[in-house]
């Protein structure tokens, strides 16, 4: 008889698992400009390495799609918080 928090247990400790891998990648990523930007998108394959995805649509065919990190300048950098305001 299978229990069925098992499938439940499994999801929780992936989860756990790629928790982990993200806080001990936070150190390296935190001065890119990636993590800022609207543009990005964070992947994390089967094997659980992860990798900032640039989508930008500004990005020339020759921008590398998963930019050497950390970035610390980049043309294409669109700033994910909106800082106009409105008087």
């Amino acid at each position: 008889m299978t229990n069925p928090n098992d499938e439940n247990s499994d999801s929780i400790e992936e989860r756990n698992k790629l928790a982990d891998q993200l806080a001990a990648l936070e150190p390296l990523l935190m001065h890119s400009l990636c993590l800022r930007c609207k543009s990005h998108r964070t992947v994390v394959s089967g094997k659980g390495s992860v990798f900032m995805l640039c989508q930008s649509t500004q990005t020339p065919t020759s921008w590398p799609k998963y930019p050497p990190q950390p970035m610390r300048q980049c043309a294409h950098f669109v700033s994910e918080i909106d800082l106009r305001f409105e008087i």
